[in-house]
C-alpha cells in the first residue's frame, strides 16, 4: 500500500502503476554483486509508476525513517516500513528511478522451502455469535462508522453512534447510564440507524 500510495503522489495529472510478480533465481555471481544478498530461488515482486521520477539524492534516502519529500504533509515513514518489512522477511529491495521517467521497486522474498507440513489446526464448528447489548461506537470516519454500525446491528446489538469523543460523551449523557446496561432505550430509527429514546 505504502508504494502504492508514493507512486500516486508521483503522478498527480495520472499514469500507470503497475504490479508484477516472477519466480528469480538469484545466482553466486549476482548475490557476490550485492552486500547482503543471498543465491537462491526468490519471488519478484515489482511495483512501477509513470511518475516524476527521482534524482540521485533521494533515491539514496527514501528509505530513511523520517525523509520525505512531501514536506509537511509526509512523515517520512511509508518506505522505512516497507524496507523493515521486506528484511524482516530476509529479502531485498531496490529502487530504479529517474528524474520524468518513473519509479520502479524491485522486491525479493526468499520463496519456502518444500516441505511436507501437515497442519493440526482442530476444526471448530462455525458459531453465530449475537448480541442483545447496547453499544457506544465512536468513530470519526463516516463511511467506517456506518460499516460497523451496520454489522454490530446484523449480529443483534443497540447501537449508539457517535463522530467524536465530545459526540460520544453528549450522547452518553443523554442515554442515562452505560450503553451495556440500558439497552431498552435504544431503539431503531431511519436507515437501520440506532438512536437513543
Amino acid at each position: 500500500m505504502n508504494l502504492a500510495v508514493n507512486a500516486a503522489d508521483a503522478m498527480p495529472t495520472g499514469g500507470s502503476l503497475t504490479l508484477e510478480t516472477a519466480r528469480a533465481t538469484l545466482d553466486e555471481t549476482y548475490a557476490g554483486m550485492r552486500p547482503g544478498v543471498k543465491p537462491g530461488d526468490y519471488l519478484l515482486l515489482t511495483v512501477s509508476d509513470t511518475g516524476c521520477g527521482m534524482d540521485d539524492d533521494t533515491r539514496e534516502n527514501i528509505f530513511e525513517p523520517f525523509f520525505s519529500t512531501k514536506g509537511e504533509q509526509g512523515a517520512g515513514l511509508g518506505l522505512a516500513t516497507v524496507y523493515g518489512i521486506v528484511k524482516q522477511h530476509n529479502g531485498n529491495i531496490w529502487v530504479y528511478s529517474e528524474p520524468g521517467k518513473g519509479t520502479a521497486f524491485k522486491i525479493c522474498l526468499p520463496l519456502a522451502e518444500d516441505a511436507d507440513v501437515q497442519l493440526a489446526i482442530p476444526v471448530k464448528p462455525a458459531t453465530q455469535l449475537k448480541g442483545t447489548e447496547c453499544i457506544l461506537l465512536v468513530e470519526d470516519n463516516e463511511q467506517v462508522r456506518n460499516l460497523a454500525d451496520a454489522m454490530l446491528v446484523r449480529q443483534g446489538y443497540s447501537v449508539i453512534s457517535a463522530r467524536d469523543g465530545a459526540d460520544a460523551l453528549e450522547a452518553s449523557e443523554r442515554h442515562n447510564g452505560p450503553p451495556a446496561f440500558a439497552a431498552e432505550r435504544c431503539r431503531y430509527a431511519r436507515n437501520g440507524r440506532q438512536r437513543i429514546v
